[in-house]
């Protein structure tokens, strides 16, 4: 959730909690709970630990959201750019934009291939979880 200048309430409650406020005041300021408060300075924290800048946007390994990254790694890999030429671009890994590329063009060809054939291909892959793990599946 955003105020008016787009700043979130993640934001919000860790630049009150840099000039000094208490989890009570946080909470009091953003009209949440002390609770609230608390999971968002934590959610805060964990993004920055991973490099992010502490708001929910930037969560993600690389600063972007997952579907962000997806997007962005499919337009290049469609503008003929290669697998290097792309985690260079991005800053990613290779092998991340290699994996990506995979399952995102697996995807399509499923979809390509029409509603019977994607759901012989999900059904196929439940009976091979069922099979090699059978304790996460239901009867």
């Amino acid at each position: 959730m955003t105020n008016d200048t787009g700043e979130t309430r993640t934001a919000r409650a860790l630049a009150l909690q840099a000039r000094g406020a208490s989890n009570r005041q946080i909470a009091d300021a953003l009209g949440v709970t002390v609770s609230t408060a608390s999971a968002l300075l934590a959610s805060g924290h964990r993004a920055k630990s991973r490099g992010g800048t502490g708001t929910p946007c930037e969560r993600g390994k690389y600063g972007i959201g997952t579907a962000a990254l997806e997007t962005a790694i499919m337009d290049l890999w469609d503008e003929g750019k290669s697998y290097g030429q792309i985690a260079e671009l991005l800053n990613i890994r290779r092998e991340t934009a290699e994996k990506i590329v995979a399952y995102m063009r697996e995807g399509a060809t499923d979809l390509a291939s029409g509603e019977a054939a994607t759901a012989r291909s999900s059904a196929a892959l439940l009976d091979a979880l069922r099979r090699a793990h059978p304790e996460r599946c239901s009867a």
